[in-house]
C-alpha cells in the first residue's frame, strides 16, 4: 500500500498551494491534512491519532510561527502518543543549513526535501509501505 494521507505542516501559503497541487497532480486519491505550525499538528494527533487503516507521511517545514518542525519533534519524542512510532515525517524546508540537516537526523526522519517540492524528490515517499 502506498501513501494515502500526508499531513502537510507548513506556514507558507504559496509552498502549500505548490504542494498540494503537485501530491494530487501524482494521485489524485491522497488526503491532504494542511496546518500552519507545529501545534495545530500536534493538536490534531493527540485528539485524532494516525489512522491505523491509512498510510501516512508527514511533510514537516522547520521554521514556522508558534511552534516550529524541530520542536514538533521534540514533543512527539517525548509524548506518549500511542501512533508515533509508525510516524514516518519528511522535512519540507528551505533551509540549507548543514545544522539543520544534522538536527533533522537526529529526530530520525525519513528525508530531507528542499522546497519547492518536487515530483522526483516526492515520488521515493509516496509509494512507502506499511
Amino acid at each position: 500500500m502506498s501513501v494515502n494521507r500526508i499531513i502537510l505542516v507548513d506556514d507558507d501559503e504559496i509552498s502549500n498551494f505548490l504542494s498540494i497541487s503537485l501530491i494530487r497532480k501524482i494521485d489524485p486519491e491522497i488526503e491532504i491534512i494542511p496546518f500552519r505550525n507545529g501545534k495545530e499538528a500536534l493538536d490534531y494527533l493527540k485528539n485524532e491519532g494516525l489512522s491505523k487503516r491509512k498510510s501516512n507521511l508527514i511533510l514537516l517545514d522547520i521554521r514556522m510561527p508558534v511552534m516550529n518542525g524541530f520542536e514538533f519533534l521534540e514533543e512527539i519524542r517525548n509524548s506518549n502518543l500511542k501512533t508515533k512510532d509508525s510516524m514516518r515525517v519528511v522535512m519540507l524546508s528551505s533551509s540549507d543549513n548543514p545544522r539543520d540537516l544534522e538536527k533533522a537526523k537526529s529526530f530520525e526522519v525519513l528525508g530531507y526535501i528542499n522546497k519547492p517540492l518536487k515530483e522526483e524528490s516526492i515520488s521515493t515517499y509516496l509509494s512507502l509501505t506499511g
